[in-house]
């Protein structure tokens, strides 16, 4: 028991008892065997494992197991925990896997849910994460898996169909076009291999929904469903009548961020007085610092480090506008958190926050490679408070319709019936 929630089963292994007939007795090791290609071991798997699954019928009350290898600060974790809190309230029982001892880990224990940690982080582990997924939804016997991500989802599409439930997966943007030329096409095929072994695929914008017919991954568009995440901000979370600071950037240290381009962007502003905030951390975060000494700017620039959700809100409340200069995105919820805040925002022009920014009336859009086009934009929303205000209050509309809670789960629930019935069907017997 958690010391932070009694209710919750606070798990850093697998339960003790085996499931006996999991896995070929050549795939007992915790990595994959290299005489064995990886894609290939789904199809072995289901033709060694009694249907010890196949016969259950959903009643009653719906439990659902969310999956979210990346347990660290970040919209991923914002989102499924959004996602199991509208569900509890529906009446769905919720679980969850994920990193041990990660944050998300911490905010699951403390919700009551009951909480199950893996260690993700070394990828050649997959087909031990695999079993012990397997003995875990053994025990807890629950009508869906719902998958975040690839690496969320491949260990369990290496289980036999008779050996888990219904599978929904969520692709939270695609990643391996970003690969090189050889990764490119592994990553690729192990993300055709979590496709083809889900009942429902979820994506959370349009920009991947098209991306994802021009790669050829849609087979059956009836399996197929894009859902806008529900996004809720704290009671009382909105810019302050006097903010301390003229930009914030909320978010991962990370490259695909894109974090150096901030200092540029202050730096081509060449405003001396003018302030920016940095909250998060990661792995560019020295170089960040490095980075506003070189460029001049260290005095204007506070780096607040990684905060908790809630710190995080409240850090960018107190700032005049909002800046992501990320070089890829799906749809950001930080985005989607300053535009309901009323924090006007100038974002990257690339195809996830062109969803959400319609450039000169929900925002302002400019190159990630150009700092001086983020400059520019900032000062004209600096110089003009009341366009700042016209573009913050436009965006507060959409993202106060588009990114609701309730339509979320609702259209959730259907997705997970839908991929119980289909599993039903797929299922061997």
């Amino acid at each position: 028991m958690g010391s932070q929630a009694p209710r919750a089963k606070r798990r850093t292994s697998p339960p003790a008892s085996p499931i006996p007939g999991l896995a070929c007795r050549s795939c007992h090791s915790s990595s994959l065997p290299s005489s064995i290609p990886l894609f290939y071991v789904y199809h072995i798997f289901d033709r060694i494992s009694p249907n010890s699954m196949s016969d259950r019928h959903w009643s009653g009350r719906m439990r659902v197991v969310h999956i979210m290898a990346d347990g660290n600060p970040g919209g991923g974790p914002v989102v499924v925990e959004t996602l199991c809190a509208g569900m509890a309230a529906r009446g769905v029982e919720t679980a969850v896997i994920t990193q041990t001892g990660s944050y998300f880990f911490d905010r699951a224990n403390a919700k009551g849910w009951t909480t199950f940690g893996l260690d993700f982080s070394r990828r050649k582990n997959v087909i031990r994460i695999s079993r012990e997924i397997s003995k875990f939804l053994e025990q807890e016997a629950p009508d869906v898996i719902h998958a975040h991500g690839a690496r969320s989802a491949l260990p369990v599409s290496l289980l036999p169909r008779s050996k888990r439930p219904a599978l929904a997966y969520t692709i939270h943007g695609f990643h391996f076009d970003r690969k090189g030329t050889g990764s490119r096409q592994f990553f690729k095929l192990m993300e055709k291999l979590c496709i083809s072994r889900a009942d429902r695929i979820i994506l959370v914008g349009k920009a991947d929904e098209a991306f994802a017919h021009k790669e050829g991954l849609v087979d059956d568009p009836q399996r197929w469903s894009q859902v806008y995440n529900g996004v809720e901000l704290p009671p009382g979370c909105t810019i302050s009548p006097q903010p301390e600071f003229d930009i914030v950037f909320v978010g991962r240290l990370h490259p695909q961020k894109n974090p150096l381009a901030l200092p540029a962007i202050l730096a081509a502003m060449k405003r001396p007085h003018a302030t920016m905030l940095i909250v998060g951390g990661g792995e560019l975060e020295a170089s960040v610092r490095e980075s506003c000494k070189s460029l001049g700017v260290e005095s204007q620039i506070t780096m607040a480090g990684t905060r908790s959700r809630t710190d995080a809100l409240e850090l960018m409340s107190r700032a005049r506008i909002f800046v992501l200069p990320s070089l890829w995105e799906g749809v950001p919820v930080s985005v989607v958190e300053a535009m309901k805040m009323g924090v006007p925002v100038v974002a990257s022009r690339i195809a996830g926050n062109q969803e959400l920014i319609h450039h000169g009336e929900t925002g302002l859009l400019a190159d990630p490679l150009v700092p001086a086009e983020f400059a520019e934009h900032i000062s004209s929303l600096l110089d003009s408070p009341q366009l700042a205000q016209s573009l913050a209050a436009r965006a507060a509309s959409f993202a106060s319709t588009a990114f609701t809670i309730e339509s979320q789960v609702t259209a959730h629930l259907r997705i997970y019936e839908n991929a119980i019935s289909e599993s039903r069907l797929r299922r061997p017997r």
